[in-house]
């Protein structure tokens, strides 16, 4: 039993030194932890094995403050901020001011410039996307094929002639026919 003892006391020796050693630097974070006391040096130990792992290991959570919640998307519709896009260019301004949306909505130059954000999202809605319009350009042989060859100008006369019969020559027998 004797050695028994003996090696039980080396390995308490032992283990206070590295109780001792880690938790100096655990005390130095925490000025409360009594650097004797070898559980507390456990905990914090592995209180701070944790951390560092929590640290490295865990994926970092991107909380999206910066988005408007329902709350104040719902202010800025009863201060006549309606639409995705008006909402997006109030965010905007709020990262660029820095300021709350109520000291935003005061603002001079930002009621300026939502009135010029707006006027031009008007002007950009009302004219049409793509072309709408079925027929040729008036300076198309296209345009001018379907005309009496008394109107066609001078020089669009030969490309127009010369288009008919080219038109004439690929018609098929039947309406829908390819040749």
């Amino acid at each position: 039993m004797s050695e028994k003892n003996e090696v039980e006391e080396v390995e308490v020796e032992n283990e206070e030194e590295v109780v001792e050693e880690t938790t100096d630097e655990v005390v130095e974070e925490t000025t409360e932890v009594d650097p004797r006391d070898a559980t507390i040096g456990r905990l914090n130990r592995e209180l701070t094995k944790a951390k560092k792992a929590l640290d490295k290991g865990a994926p970092k959570q991107t909380n999206k403050s910066d988005d408007l919640d329902y709350g104040q998307k719902a202010f800025l519709s009863t201060q006549g901020i309606k639409g995705s896009k008006e909402f997006d260019f109030v965010q905007e301004q709020i990262k660029k001011s820095g300021s709350n949306i109520e000291n935003l909505l005061e603002n001079d130059y930002f009621k300026s410039e939502l009135e010029n954000f707006r006027s031009i999202n008007k002007t950009a809605d009302a004219i049409p996307e793509g072309s709408r319009s079925g027929s040729p350009a008036v300076d198309s042989v296209e345009y001018w094929s379907s005309k009496p060859i008394e109107e066609v100008p001078a020089d669009m006369r030969i490309a127009v002639v010369n288009s008919k019969l080219e038109q004439e020559t690929k018609k098929g027998v039947f309406y829908n026919s390819k040749k």
